[in-house]
């Protein structure tokens, strides 16, 4: 039974077990994490003391006791202690067995939405990765070839109106060159991970872009009971300082503009298809104009941007960035409000490699 518990206790979905007398016997990890109790203090509690409809829930156990179904599926309130009642997506299975009556699996309502996002950001990553080093390998040639002839055409220009032209090639022939050592992105094994704090990083970032944007109107709200989390600094700070940036350049023309930059913990998280205990939950939020609504969906596409002189690099690299974290970014906007917030792993159930 210790071996049945134990795998259950694997899954990322809430499972509650009752007996005939409609008293749970027993719940796994991810029910006592969402209901916020132990599993010792449900034990022997009445389910009907932790549903909000109990004509429905007296509905189904009649129909059960009927064999009127072997499952069922049904979204309907709980009581959470806190946050009062939560609706969850549940599904009631007939056991019958000489402990078990029935089984109850509950999960919030968005979480099936979050584990397709997640797959679909996945499958983005990957995609822009490759594109991105088969387009930075492709420049990469005949970028040299370009710097180097402007370097001889500079050398034999005796005109130093000429001149002048031959550094601007040189001059952009470099810039591009740093596009490309930032599109060519190291591989997961050569980041140098380390304990990280993610406060300490985000101030880091807070200086540099201050010093950039004069006057600029930043928040900070920490959760200073963060762990400490494993990961790259210099590549979690490219990140934190682009989307940092994007941020400054939406709202700089605005009286009230604001940035926010926020920290919370998440707990019984599924990244990478491992579920995670405890998660990292970083926000940096605007109240700029918002993303243009043709764009959303498509902002972390290579090449997509909605400022005139963007290469639209900057979301593709930072979304490859902390896919090789483990972790995930999503972005919600609209008029006056933007959120960015980056999901990642602090603390992995046993046995999630």
């Amino acid at each position: 039974m210790n071996i049945i518990n134990d795998d259950l206790d694997c899954l990322t979905t809430g499972v509650i077990n009752i007996d005939y007398d409609l008293k749970i016997v027993s719940i796994n990890s991810a029910a006592e994490s969402l209901f916020g109790l132990s599993k010792s203090s449900l034990f022997g509690v009445s389910l009907q003391n932790l549903v909000v409809n109990k004509k429905l829930f007296k509905r189904i156990f009649h129909e059960a006791f009927s064999n009127k179904f072997s499952n069922k599926r049904f979204h309907t309130k709980w009581v959470i202690p806190s946050k009062s009642s939560l609706e969850l997506d549940t599904i009631c299975t007939i056991v019958k067995n000489s402990k078990i009556f029935c089984c109850f699996e509950v999960r919030e309502k968005n979480q099936i939405h979050f584990i397709d996002q997640e797959r679909r950001q996945e499958d983005l990553a990957e995609s822009n990765r490759s594109l991105l080093r088969n387009l930075g390998h492709e420049v990469k040639n005949p970028l040299g070839g370009i710097r180097g002839a402007a370097q001889l055409l500079d050398a034999e220009l005796p005109n130093p109106y000429l001149k002048e032209y031959t550094q601007i090639i040189i001059k952009e022939a470099d810039r591009l060159q740093s596009l490309v050592d930032a599109i060519l992105l190291p591989s997961k094994k050569s980041y140098n991970y380390k304990e990280l704090n993610i406060h300490e990083l985000s101030e880091q970032v807070i200086k540099l872009i201050t010093s950039e944007f004069k006057n600029l109107n930043i928040k900070v709200d920490y959760d200073v009971s963060i762990p400490s989390i494993m990961g790259d600094d210099v590549q979690l700070i490219q990140v934190i300082l682009n989307l940092l940036k994007n941020a400054a350049q939406s709202i700089k023309n605005q009286e009230d503009g604001q940035i926010i930059v926020r920290t919370r913990v998440a707990r019984q998280v599924t990244l990478k298809k491992k579920r995670c205990l405890i998660a990292l939950n970083l926000h940096i939020i605007d109240n700029g104009p918002g993303i243009p609504s043709e764009i959303r969906d498509k902002i972390f596409y290579p090449l997509v941007s909605s400022k005139n002189n963007g290469h639209g690099l900057g979301l593709t690299i930072a979304q490859s960035i902390i896919d090789s974290h483990g972790g995930l970014i999503e972005c919600s906007s609209e008029k006056y409000f933007t959120n960015f917030k980056i999901i990642l792993p602090i603390k992995f159930a046993e046995g999630a490699f």
